[in-house]
């Protein structure tokens, strides 16, 4: 199949779901010593807060966004829409979009404040830049870096798109858009949510394909 689950995810996305719960019941009953470490994590950044690093993580917000990660999203899609895997570009759109659905949910059920002095409106947990990118990333690793002929190009490719999104977790923090806890359940979620969708198009792609004469001829 186009879309597989790599080995190691099916340990990570366990991991990844144990630290989302915990963070999700923690915010949710404001435990102290969680709500400290984000309120300590968040002033240390802005107390230490220079013009060449705004710029650098304002850059690095602005990438990872959710308004840029859907262009990823589409772009991703659209090649593999326009070589006939038109199946794995709509699982790609409907991982992304669903995902997205979730972290506005869940943000309007805990309804945690941003951070003191943060301008946008919405809450906070979880962030939907940590949540979006980690789709993003996510997708790519289960769908891109396998099938690239390279060894050395998927080294280099994953080691890249690692390393954003990290860089990104700590720009919203750094910019005081989220909190530490915030970042961290959005990635989290993020992988969770790519890995579950993995899951359902392992089970019921080749049913579509089966089933919808249009998707015949589609590889999946």
């Amino acid at each position: 199949m186009i879309v597989r689950m790599p080995r190691y995810l099916k340990k990570t996305r366990i991991i990844a779901a144990v630290i989302f719960l915990l963070l999700l019941i923690s915010v949710g009953i404001k435990l102290g010593i969680v709500i400290g470490i984000d309120k300590w994590l968040t002033a240390s950044l802005g107390n230490n807060s220079f013009s060449l690093g705004d710029t650098i993580m304002t850059i690095v917000s602005a990438l990872g966004s959710p308004l840029a990660t859907f262009i990823y999203a589409v772009v991703i899609a659209g090649l593999l829409y326009f070589s006939n895997l038109r199946i794995p570009a709509i699982w790609v759109l409907a991982t992304y979009i669903s995902g997205l659905a979730i972290g506005e949910i869940l943000k309007v059920a805990v309804g945690r404040a941003r951070p003191t002095g943060h301008l946008a409106s919405g809450y906070a947990f979880p962030s939907n830049h940590a949540l979006t990118t980690f789709i993003v990333i996510t997708i790519i690793f289960v769908l891109i870096l396998p099938n690239l002929s390279s060894s050395r190009l998927q080294i280099w490719f994953g080691w890249g798109t690692a390393t954003f999104g990290l860089l990104l977790l700590e720009a919203v923090i750094y910019l005081q858009d989220h909190y530490l806890s915030d970042v961290i359940a959005g990635a989290t979620l993020g992988i969770v949510w790519v890995t579950l969708w993995v899951w359902l198009y392992e089970k019921y792609a080749r049913t579509l394909h089966d089933k919808i004469p249009a998707l015949k001829y589609d590889a999946v």
